[in-house]
């Protein structure tokens, strides 16, 4: 049954319009923009009930140990619906959330994308500088 089927896709992108400064204390977090597609019967849910889904998802997110840092509806973007913005420590406490979310049967698709900063990129060449590795050779 495709409703019931989430694909989870990690893509290593920014948003260039998002600018997200760390501070020293949160180098060791990982920010990840969640997008989610609704099924139809919550968007019918959501509009009929007029509801501030943001509040939720905070509640969500600091329940599993998560910083929020922002919730935006989409219109327009292949995406989907909306952009949960997050800050975890851990990837098993991104994980129950979207664990959460999968199961209660409202949203059809979730995708993430890990965020990294230009600090991010100079400690992984620098890493990658003193690395071996081959390529396939024919």
């Amino acid at each position: 049954n495709n409703q019931n089927y989430f694909k989870i896709n990690t893509r290593l992108t920014v948003l260039n319009s998002l600018i997200i400064k760390k501070t020293t204390l949160e180098k060791t977090m990982a920010i990840r923009m969640t997008y989610i597609t609704y099924t139809p019967e919550a968007h019918r849910a959501i509009i009929e009930g007029k509801q501030n889904r943001e509040p939720v998802m905070r509640a969500l997110i600091e329940d599993a140990g998560g910083k929020f840092i922002g919730f935006y509806g989409l219109i327009g973007r292949p995406e989907g619906d909306g952009v949960v913005i997050s800050d975890f420590a851990n990837l098993s406490d991104y994980m129950s959330v979207v664990a959460k979310t999968m199961l209660s049967g409202a949203i059809s698709d979730i995708t993430t994308a890990h965020c990294y900063t230009g600090e991010d990129v100079v400690a992984a060449s620098t890493k990658a500088a003193g690395m071996e590795y081959k390529p396939p050779t024919p």
